[in-house]
């Protein structure tokens, strides 16, 4: 995950997410969403980032990284992407799967922006 760019990723594990504190990561610790321009600009114009930061008390904008960790926080995070999903919304349905993988593994979800 050394590229720039606009990245959310997911750690598989607990170790994985202690690693990825560290700045450690090894092959398979994370499952990533590299965001392209496109994608970027359809997040950041919609209202979802501002849902996402009001309800959880965060900043993830165009120039933070920032994180959702809390069991809670994702279970509140997961409910807003499912109400902003449409049917072809890749984006969304990517996020939804992340958010999801971070509560099956017990990790977070983490935007690298």
């Amino acid at each position: 995950m050394n590229t720039p760019g606009k990245w959310i990723v997911v750690p598989t594990s607990t170790e994985a997410q202690q690693r990825l504190d560290l700045d450690q990561c090894l092959a398979g610790d994370l499952e990533e969403l590299a965001l392209s321009p496109e994608q970027w600009a359809v997040l950041s114009r919609s209202d979802l980032l501002p849902r996402l930061n009001r309800a959880l008390g965060i900043l993830i904008d165009d120039y933070e990284d920032a994180s959702i960790q809390d069991r809670a926080a994702l279970v509140t995070a997961l409910s807003i992407l499912m109400q902003a999903a449409t049917p072809g919304d890749e984006l969304i349905h990517q996020l939804i799967a992340l958010n999801r993988l971070a509560l099956e593994r017990n990790t977070g979800l983490f935007f690298y922006f």
